[in-house]
């Protein structure tokens, strides 16, 4: 089962919904100036990779380039932005594995793809655990980072 586009379904996906099949599209979205220098004024990185043009074309990749953290941070954010874990996600337990494969650059656009690792129903509290394998992928096809997302979702609630 693949959702992607947003269109595919209308409602939350718990924790039963998510199978072996289950493969996440999200939206894009593409890395703007503002994006970098809002995300260095937030956290104080002022590194000049990501800050200085004239530093930036000093460097191996000869112009500024995304935060890596800000590309984890705008993953998540699309990946909420889908709508189907707003009710469902009751906690994130951690990212693992957290890689960054290639730089992002201003005017990259950027979207997730996230499929099912492994899951584990946690009986008596009527939730689970499922582990998610994420890609941040370009638009050329090239996954920019990726790892491991870990997250307690619970079951549909019963109908009324």
């Amino acid at each position: 089962m693949r959702f992607a586009d947003m269109k595919e379904i209308k409602h939350d996906l718990y924790f039963s919904d998510i199978t072996e099949e289950t493969e996440i599209v999200t939206a894009s979205r593409t890395i703007t100036e503002s994006d970098i220098m809002l995300f260095a004024g937030i956290t104080g990185d002022m590194n000049e990779l990501h800050t200085s043009a004239t530093y930036a074309e000093q460097t191996q990749y000869g112009e500024r380039i995304a935060h890596g953290l800000l590309i984890l941070s705008i993953a998540g954010g699309l990946y909420m932005r889908t709508g189907y874990f707003g009710r469902s996600v009751i906690a994130n337990l951690g990212i693992q594995d957290w890689t960054f494969n290639r730089p992002v650059r201003i005017g990259d656009t950027i979207h997730v793809q996230l499929r099912l690792k492994e899951k584990n129903w946690i009986k008596l509290q009527n939730k689970g655990v499922v582990v998610f394998k994420v890609k941040v992928i370009n638009q050329q096809a090239e996954t920019v980072a990726s790892g491991l997302w870990k997250k307690i979702l619970c079951e549909r609630p019963a109908a009324k």
